[in-house]
């Protein structure tokens, strides 16, 4: 199956999932707050973080601020999804909020609800220590570098990159290295490698050691200049591998610089 299909596959049913992409929630407030204006951008979703862990920042089930279903303060390793932005009038004066829902790191509990804006800090979570997984299209480069030095799934990745001590990781060339979209294919020229790919793509019980320095014997024999100057293009998950995808789960490429 082609990458790029899978990878709107892939987002078409992120979208179902976190209930925009089919139909434009319904939203009302009370008496005492009133909309002004809402809008809930089909694809327009955006990744925020709580700004402070020290002060209550709620979420509301509904408007009318009857009903609280979060403190932000609490969520200290949390990153929402905004779905939706909505204009409230209160005694006069006007506020925007947010529609969101707990993104990362992965529950099996879905909170959506709505925030006052000021309460949020656009990006990713800082905080990866308990973060296996990254959406790589959402993520800026500070939010990905951060992942790879937090996370406890990126054990691999870090060995890895401490191959190449002249190069930096890039968060759109990591999205290639792994989707390979033709559109999206970075300037420069890329390298990239069939044997390294099928043995990233390929299931094994081998110890991290023995992956690490199969992944170096690979580059060595297409002839990459580990002290070389790249752009790194990597997503590596452990060789967990969710079985209803077809195409590459993992992906490593250089750009040369």
């Amino acid at each position: 199956m082609n990458k790029k299909l899978v990878s709107a596959i892939l987002t078409g049913l992120f979208a179902v999932t976190m209930g925009f992409a089919t139909q434009q929630p319904t939203v009302q407030a009370s008496g005492k707050y009133t909309i002004v204006k809402s809008s809930f951008p089909v694809g327009g979703g955006t990744i925020y973080h709580a700004k402070s862990f020290t002060k209550n920042a709620y979420v509301w089930k509904h408007l009318n601020h009857k009903q609280k279903i979060a403190n932000l303060k609490n969520y200290t390793n949390t990153s929402w999804y905004r779905t939706g932005i909505i204009i409230l009038k209160h005694n006069g004066k006007k506020a925007v909020y947010y529609m969101v829902s707990n993104f990362s790191p992965l529950s099996k509990k879905t909170l959506t609800g709505f925030v006052w804006r000021g309460y949020l800090k656009k990006g990713y979570n800082p905080n990866f220590s308990k973060v296996n997984s990254i959406t790589l299209s959402l993520a800026s480069n500070a939010d990905y570098n951060r992942f790879i030095k937090q996370s406890p799934s990126q054990d691999l990745t870090r060995k890895v990159l401490a191959l190449f001590p002249n190069s930096k990781v890039d968060v759109k060339v990591s999205e290639y290295a792994l989707y390979r979209d033709p559109q999206k294919k970075p300037q420069g020229t890329v390298l990239e490698f069939k044997d390294l790919d099928r043995y990233l793509d390929t299931p094994n019980h081998q110890t991290e050691k023995q992956r690490l320095a199969k992944i170096k014997l690979l580059l060595l024999n297409n002839g990459v200049d580990l002290d070389g100057h790249y752009t790194i293009g990597i997503s590596l998950k452990n060789f967990v591998f969710n079985p209803n995808i077809d195409d590459q789960q993992q992906g490593l490429v250089l750009v040369e610089r």
